[in-house]
């Protein structure tokens, strides 16, 4: 189809149009009015944005209670994309959105039915379209909330922001107490093994054993100094010491070793254990917040104006191409008419 096809189609449609401009005309202003009445029905929605960065995601002992070995993050650093994923994730939660639904009774303001089988279905689907999180390209996220009620709009979107610090510390704070037990059982069984084997290497101190390789060895060159002496009763004294020590020390070795052992474990293991309770009693906030939500008391929805555009538009558009349809199946009842009429002369 050339370029004069082209125009005289377009003259041939406007040409039509202006035939049929009363019934378009009134289809049009019909949706028209009908388009406005609709729109200023809609009950009027309110916008309030929250703006926060993620913070670095470290655990709280490991980042305040370490020394610094020159390698330590700094915990004011704002998060990378990954700690921007992992609080979006945390902001999508349903936990987050049951808590919102109770706290602003929901239910009832955005007219969900609570307590059924599909109340959390519907409830997510409203929360889709009236909650959002976007990404910004400086690795904030932006929190927007709509609702019929300006000051509760401020309300709910701060309250997301807050309580993405509640949800993670409570699915941290499951791990953590599992780390607080299993040091707690550790630290307490290594201080009772340390107190036994203190009891025990007490016990053969009693005995005559105190320090048995200091004084297996004293008391082995004393013996050789009286037997070149001849000293009988010295050797007898100093035997019987020795014969003691053969008794008892190898089990003066054994004791003080394991003790010796526990006694380099316990500050390890203490400075684990207390790692662990600085974790499970205290968490480091997930987000810095840049703008919090205030009230805003225009209108952001519905746009009635671009409402009102596309219905009419809509409207005019269908009329036109009902009339068009309606013109060709006329003409081609027409033809099938005149065909049949050709073939069956009277």
């Amino acid at each position: 189809m050339n370029q004069s096809d082209l125009n005289y189609e377009s003259v041939k449609l406007l040409a039509k149009i202006y035939t049929w401009r009363k019934k378009l005309i009134i289809v049009t202003v019909i949706a028209a009015v009908l388009s406005i009445a609709i729109s200023f029905l809609m009950s009027p929605q309110y916008k309030a944005t929250v703006i926060v960065f993620p913070s670095r995601t470290f655990s709280v002992s490991k980042l305040l209670i370490e020394q610094n070995q020159g390698s330590q993050e700094d915990y004011m650093d704002l998060g990378d994309e990954d700690d921007a994923e992992k609080l979006l994730q945390i902001l999508n939660s349903t936990e987050i959105r049951t808590r919102i639904a109770d706290q602003y009774d929901l239910w009832s303001n955005w007219d969900i039915k609570k307590g059924t089988v599909h109340s959390q279905h519907y409830l997510k689907l409203k929360w889709e379209d009236m909650v959002s999180f976007k990404r910004t390209n400086f690795v904030s996220i932006k929190v927007e909330v709509y609702d019929y009620v300006a000051e509760r709009s401020a309300k709910i979107a701060n309250s997301i922001v807050a309580y993405a610090d509640t949800v993670k510390f409570k699915m941290t704070r499951q791990v953590a107490q599992q780390a607080l037990q299993i040091t707690k059982d550790e630290y307490y069984a290594t201080i009772h093994r340390i107190n036994e084997l203190e009891d025990s290497l007490q016990a053969i101190k009693e005995l005559g054993v105190i320090d048995y390789s200091a004084e297996i060895k004293a008391y082995s060159k004393s013996m050789a100094k009286a037997v070149e002496s001849g000293n009988q009763s010295g050797q007898k004294n100093l035997q019987t010491k020795l014969d003691l020590l053969k008794k008892y020390g190898v089990a003066y070795d054994d004791v003080y070793g394991n003790l010796k052992k526990y006694r380099l474990k316990y500050p390890i293991i203490k400075n684990k254990y207390d790692e662990a309770i600085v974790n499970y009693n205290n968490a480091m906030p997930s987000k810095f917040i840049v703008d919090k939500a205030v009230a805003d008391e225009k209108k952001a929805k519905p746009y009635r104006g671009l409402i009102i555009l596309l219905s009419t538009s809509s409207a005019f558009l269908l009329a036109l191409m009902f009339l068009l349809f309606a013109e060709k199946m006329t003409e081609l009842k027409k033809k099938i008419n005149h065909h049949l009429n050709s073939q069956n002369p009277e």
